[in-house]
């Protein structure tokens, strides 16, 4: 009984908070919605808030008051985890007062929402690379704010996830046995990463795709192809002279050298 007493006090006090909202929502002093739409910000009712403001933000548009509803509306987003429209909002901000104490900020919070939008590496990217022109946006018009150094760490966590794609794309070409692609995919790595934290593993894939590619070609290929897998080892060996990959790749030089004996034989 004290349990279902306490259930019903509590829907009386959510259908009176209700009735209140929605006259809240009906009033026509624009004052008092002001001054609500703020207080439920600040105490998180972002829901209740955000209905207010979009009444108010056209209404008060030129005014002192529309930084303010600008603003939070586009933390009401953020904190909502509409990281889409928080985005939209924060350029929007942006935009409409480029000299506001909040514009940095407001700069950087539509960096953020972009890199928090960004997915796990095996899904479709383009998140990543609008986060990264964001972010290197707001360092490039900002170069002293201290937010910098955070956008930096951003910036190596996303560019850290694109070339974790770009690796396991072409070791994904190598599994399924097209090495051709599997070439191309691992020396556009060390292209465009050529920091890779994969390093050694691309240039032994290198070395396996190369000789995969000459085994399974015709006969005219092979000799080409199998004198690529040599090069391909020389450079991984004098690379990565203590790998512990130099024996698995000495067994595909060896293999390499017999399939020429009985080419040139």
């Amino acid at each position: 009984m004290k349990k279902a007493g306490i259930f019903i006090l509590i829907i009386c006090v959510s259908v009176i908070y209700s009735c209140k909202h929605q006259k809240l929502l009906k009033s026509t002093d624009l004052t008092h919605k002001y001054e609500m739409a703020n207080k439920y910000y600040e105490k998180g009712q972002y829901y209740k808030a955000i209905p207010l403001l979009e009444e108010l933000i056209p209404i008060y548009r030129g005014t002192q008051k529309a930084e303010r509803l600008y603003y939070i509306y586009a933390y009401c987003d953020y904190n909502m985890r509409d990281y889409i429209l928080a985005a939209h909002r924060f350029n929007t901000f942006v935009r409409t007062f480029p000299y506001s104490k909040y514009t940095e900020e407001c700069q950087y919070m539509a960096a953020y929402c972009h890199f928090q939008l960004s997915p796990k590496f095996s899904l479709d990217q383009s998140d990543t690379y609008t986060a990264i022109e964001q972010l290197e946006l707001f360092i490039k018009q900002y170069p002293k704010s201290e937010r910098v150094e955070t956008c930096h760490q951003h910036l190596d966590e996303l560019r850290y996830k694109l070339e974790e794609k770009a690796y396991q794309i072409a070791r994904q070409y190598y599994r399924t046995g097209r090495y051709k692609a599997a070439l191309v995919a691992l020396e556009n790595v060390l292209i465009d990463y050529p920091d890779t934290r994969y390093r050694e593993e691309v240039y032994l894939l290198i070395v396996k795709s190369n000789y995969m590619w000459a085994d399974n070609s015709v006969e005219t290929k092979k000799h080409e192809r199998f004198i690529n897998t040599k090069k391909a080892y020389t450079k991984f060996a004098s690379s990565f002279p203590d790998s512990e990959y130099l024996v698995e790749a000495q067994e595909i030089l060896e293999k390499t050298n017999k399939n020429l004996e009985q080419i040139n034989n």
